[in-house]
């Protein structure tokens, strides 16, 4: 039995609807391959974003424990933020995230993987590093609309936090999954 082929939709039209610096949305037409015309196909467009799973020497991981308003939760996280690849590559964004949001800094950042966050109506992409032996050497470097509190979990505890819920991102959840393996543990 022979597969069909899965072929691109064909976009027809394309505006947006909200352009801002906090949030992008646009509004395709598009004609999928077996002809149908969706004419309300909405993509969020947002910056890329790196995400680090630093590690201590004490085999501790640092975590960032904030509020975020879209599930209007307290999440724990690890470390990210936004950047533009126009203006810095993604390991210097990583390096300047990690020391604004934690105050630590990272020897060496080590790529895990490059992962889309929700590629449905989502153009997101996640740099993911592990950042081995980081240290505490400075203090917070805020947004203005950031308020952050760092926690340090050790590493050989983060299973049973992702499996009790006390750990609920995904691109978190992504990042921890992939530094234990390429941890062997």
């Amino acid at each position: 039995m022979t597969k069909p082929e899965i072929k691109k939709w064909k976009i027809l039209e394309s505006r947006f609807v909200i352009d801002n610096q906090w949030c992008r949305v646009k509004q395709d037409k598009v004609q999928l391959p077996n002809g149908l015309i969706v004419d309300d196909y909405f993509v969020n467009i947002r910056p890329e974003i790196v995400l680090i799973l630093p590690i201590t020497q004490n085999q501790e991981v640092v975590l960032v424990r904030q509020y975020r308003h879209g599930v209007e939760e307290i999440l724990i996280e690890l470390p990210a933020g936004t950047f533009d690849p126009q203006e810095e590559n993604s390991v210097e964004a990583a390096r300047r995230e990690l020391e604004e949001e934690t105050g630590y800094q990272a020897p060496e950042l080590v790529p895990l993987a490059k992962i889309y966050d929700n590629p449905v109506k989502d153009k997101t992409l996640i740099h993911i590093f592990m950042a081995i032996d980081v240290t505490l050497t400075g203090k917070q470097n805020l947004d203005t609309t950031e308020e952050i509190e760092v926690i340090l979990i050790p590493l050989t505890e983060i299973k049973a936090h992702i499996l009790s819920g006390t750990i609920q991102v995904a691109g978190t959840i992504s990042a921890l999954f992939l530094g234990l393996e390429k941890l062997a543990l």
